[in-house]
């Protein structure tokens, strides 16, 4: 054969072979993605309510197969159609983000993705958003009336001796418009309760007076709710002219009447039940030398939630009170338990703050217990306003034995967790905890307010917002950081390399001022 025939030969093997993988490939790409049936997931989602106010979603697979004209296998057939096997199942996740619900399909073995895959599916939309009004409509429900209430109406000014302002509520007029007797037992009705439970507080800051709505309830929120009852407005500011325009008096309304069964055993006197101490509740027998033996007189402006306070002052004031006792003795220190505790009308004090920091110095490890009584929001926090105890056993500085008689909430890495925020996400649709933060500067009460959870706690959200800044200016974090995993599901992160504070705040300057105010947030819970 010559050479000839020779090149003639392998030029046509080598341009059969290329036909071959062509073919090849153009078949693959037909059979793994242009030949698959897709299913629309969130077309054959049905939402039930729950009672409660939330919703629970399925997915109907019978109408699934109806519509998309699969093979419904009977019993002996179904090994042959292990496809229908894994739609079946498939479940849905409902859950709330904001006012919206988050839906999403997921399974309790493996992922059936390669599965259907195979059999020629492919399932689109397996995550989709519902607005309330959808979620209701879907579920069949007409949604209930509920009466919206303008706080700001119902607040009314007055002068003080000092020339100041001092605020009420007008409960009476509130519960007129709500609709609700003002001589309905509250035990039985959770209008009254609820409406009964609100109060106002008044800050007074360089901008004119913060006003922040309070209430005796933890769960006031979703109780307003339940009695069909919105309350709007629940902070904001008034200038000292809009102050004046609604200065008013208020009439207070009766106390709610206890009904006393006939057969009940008569009270006993008050003079033969000793008045309580007003001592702070915690131990004394290990005060503090220089530290008052006892707290100051109880507030009727104390606060019952940290929702709307900004912890800032406070902590600082602990953290000046620490430092004043120990002075250059101190090493280290380190919070390991922090409580909020409410008291009730027959505890000394309306509330209790307490950090308590593992210290060491050169003689050893104590324990520093730090009390601060009855929180206000109208009033700035000094050392001298802190109750400090010392102990040397862990168990007994962390014992919550003296808060007895008070509803104690654990400050999980710096904050409780709110059930007013309970179905609120911190995360916003680009999974950014303060999208804000690279234009505007961020306040420490709105950084104190972030919806916290059990596991998300304030302490970790804070981390997220301060490198959610550099993530967005183009940061590229370790491959096996859990901030890089988190912002790479996002389209918008798009890492370029190493960027520096400095290098970002040029870009955006508010950052420079946001990530000081948010690293010096994080220090103060952690290390007081």
């Amino acid at each position: 054969m010559s050479n000839a025939s020779i090149r003639r030969l392998i030029a046509g093997i080598g341009t059969a072979l290329i036909f071959l993988i062509c073919a090849v490939v153009i078949g693959a790409h037909f059979l793994t993605g242009r030949s698959l049936q897709r299913i629309d997931i969130s077309d054959y989602a049905t939402v039930q309510s729950d009672g409660a106010g939330g919703y629970t979603a399925a997915l109907d697979v019978d109408r699934l197969i109806t519509k998309e004209r699969l093979h419904n296998p009977t019993e002996t057939e179904k090994d042959q159609y292990p496809e229908i096997t894994a739609l079946k199942g498939l479940q849905i996740r409902v859950t709330p983000r904001g006012d919206a619900f988050e839906l999403e399909t997921v399974t309790s073995g493996e992922d059936p993705t390669a599965l259907l895959k195979k059999h020629g599916i492919r399932l689109i939309n397996t995550k989709w958003t519902m607005s309330r009004t959808e979620i209701e409509a879907a579920a069949g429900q007409k949604p209930a009336e509920t009466k919206e209430l303008d706080f700001t109406k119902y607040v009314r000014t007055s002068r003080t001796a000092d020339g100041e302002f001092a605020v009420a509520l007008d409960l009476r007029s509130m519960l007129a418009d709500a609709g609700v007797d003002p001589n309905a037992d509250p035990a039985t009705d959770l209008g009254a309760r609820t409406l009964r439970s609100l109060d106002v507080a008044c800050q007074k800051t360089d901008d004119g007076y913060r006003m922040q709505t309070t209430s005796t309830l933890p769960t006031v929120m979703d109780d307003l709710k339940t009695a069909g009852i919105q309350i709007t407005n629940t902070q904001w500011t008034w200038t000292a002219a809009e102050m004046e325009k609604h200065l008013g008096t208020v009439t207070p309304l009766d106390p709610p009447a206890t009904q006393i069964p006939e057969t009940s055993q008569p009270q006993a006197e008050a003079s033969e039940t000793p008045a309580p101490e007003t001592t702070a509740p915690a131990n004394t027998d290990h005060d503090v030398p220089g530290t008052p033996s006892a707290a100051p007189a109880r507030s009727e402006n104390a606060i019952t939630t940290l929702l709307g306070f900004d912890q800032t002052e406070v902590r600082k004031a602990i953290r000046a009170a620490k430092e004043l006792h120990y002075g250059a003795k101190l090493d280290s220190s380190e919070v390991r338990y922090n409580y909020f505790a409410v008291g009730s009308d027959q505890t000394p004090h309306a509330n209790v703050f307490r950090l308590v920091y593992k210290i060491t110095t050169s003689a050893g490890t104590e324990y520093l217990i730090a009390d601060v009584y009855d929180l206000e929001l109208e009033t700035g926090y000094r050392a001298e306003d802190v109750k400090l105890t010392v102990e040397k056993d862990r168990n007994t500085a962390r014992s919550k034995d003296d808060l007895k008689d008070y509803r104690v909430y654990e400050l999980s890495e710096g904050s409780m967790v709110f059930l007013e925020n309970k179905d609120k996400s911190p995360f916003d649709k680009d999974g950014l905890v303060m999208a804000k933060s690279i234009k505007d500067e961020l306040t420490y009460d709105e950084l104190w307010d972030i919806p916290a959870t059990d596991e998300m706690t304030l302490l970790k959200l804070l981390g997220y917002a301060r490198n959610e800044m550099f993530a967005r200016g183009g940061h590229k974090f370790n491959d096996t950081s859990n901030y890089y995993k988190y912002f790479k599901q996002f389209s918008w992160y798009k890492p370029t390399g190493k960027v520096t504070a400095d290098e970002l705040a040029k870009i955006y300057p508010a950052t420079k001022k946001n990530i000081t105010t948010i690293k010096f947030l994080e220090n103060l819970i952690k290390e007081g």
